[in-house]
């Protein structure tokens, strides 16, 4: 819009421009992270693994298999067999080699990532929801609630992960859904504690206290100017449980927690038939997935460790 002013008998045109300051503030978010090019990296190989994934869920035979992710489709010869070396001469599929059930590893291994990363966004973001919202009413109502809630997170907190869930699924059974919602049931405190610590800091500004005085209420308090300032902080430890949700995964499923779908392909079970035949030198069905979970890992972590950067105000300036 051009608006017109005159001034010493000259006219003067202005163009007023209507600003977006959350557009830009997040256009600035961006440039600042791909100006870490350590961090966009991760970001790249991430973003990779997911495409991945999407593209498993849009056509289960873009593998070039009948849907590589049925047992009978993918493992014809269920009896154990020696594991062909890796060649280049086979195409493709055969660049890593075999496993013992004559499955060629590179694309059983993307296959996997469909049930490794599904799974963990499942567990990530279902605690995250839990936390999120136990944790701010937590901090920003406080008194009895807020005692019982931190109880809680303590005994959990008392226990190490992988033993809480080794506990958990114990009690409910070996599949890779209970593991599943083992890691739920133990992942909610991390965030309920982190977003308590945030809303206890958020909730005595002066903001706060200017909305309380104009009428108000807690809850709307809670989720108009409380909620939306934790998330910042949410989003970087979302990043990096990602990583360390999928080794866990990984982990159980090593360790035999999912004996109802053995052959399932999973990166966890890919390392478990790795280790049969590892003793007489066939390395390739072990290194080849743990490198690739490997990877994963690092470039989630990465990835967060760059968006602690920009979205802390004092590393923005």
């Amino acid at each position: 819009m051009v608006t017109e002013s005159t001034i010493g008998g000259k006219v003067l045109k202005s163009r007023n421009t209507k600003r977006r300051p959350r557009m830009e503030d997040f256009s600035h978010t961006f440039k600042l992270f791909v100006k870490n090019k350590i961090a966009f990296v991760g970001f790249a190989i991430v973003l990779i693994y997911f495409i991945i994934t999407v593209l498993d869920y849009a056509d289960p035979y873009w593998l070039g298999v009948a849907n590589i992710n049925t047992v009978a489709s993918w493992a014809p010869h269920l009896t154990a067999a020696v594991p062909t070396p890796p060649t280049l001469a086979r195409g493709w599929w055969y660049w890593f080699g075999e496993t013992q059930f004559q499955a060629p590893i590179f694309p059983v291994m993307l296959a996997a990532l469909k049930t490794d990363i599904t799974y963990s966004l499942i567990v990530v973001l279902t605690g995250l929801v839990i936390g999120i919202v136990l944790g701010t009413l937590s901090g920003y109502f406080g008194k009895l609630y807020d005692e019982l809630l931190m109880r809680i997170t303590d005994i959990f907190f008392s226990v190490p992960t992988l033993v809480m869930a080794i506990a958990v699924t114990t009690v409910l059974g070996y599949s890779l859904q209970n593991v599943m919602i083992a890691l739920i049931i133990i992942w909610w405190p991390i965030y309920a504690r982190l977003t308590r610590g945030v809303s206890l800091s958020i909730k005595s500004n002066k903001y706060i206290e200017a909305s309380t005085a104009a009428g108000s209420s807690g809850l709307r308090n809670v989720f108009v100017h409380v909620l939306p300032n934790v998330l910042s902080v949410v989003f970087v430890q979302f990043s990096l449980d990602l990583g360390t949700v999928v080794q866990l995964l990984a982990a159980l499923d090593f360790i035999g927690f999912n004996k109802a779908n053995p052959l399932l392909p999973e990166l966890g079970s890919m390392l478990t038939w790795g280790t049969t035949y590892l003793v007489g030198g066939i390395w390739w069905p072990i290194v080849v997935p743990g490198i690739f979970l490997l990877i994963f890992t690092v470039a989630v972590n990465l990835m967060g460790d760059g968006l602690r950067d920009v979205l802390d105000p004092k590393l923005r300036r």
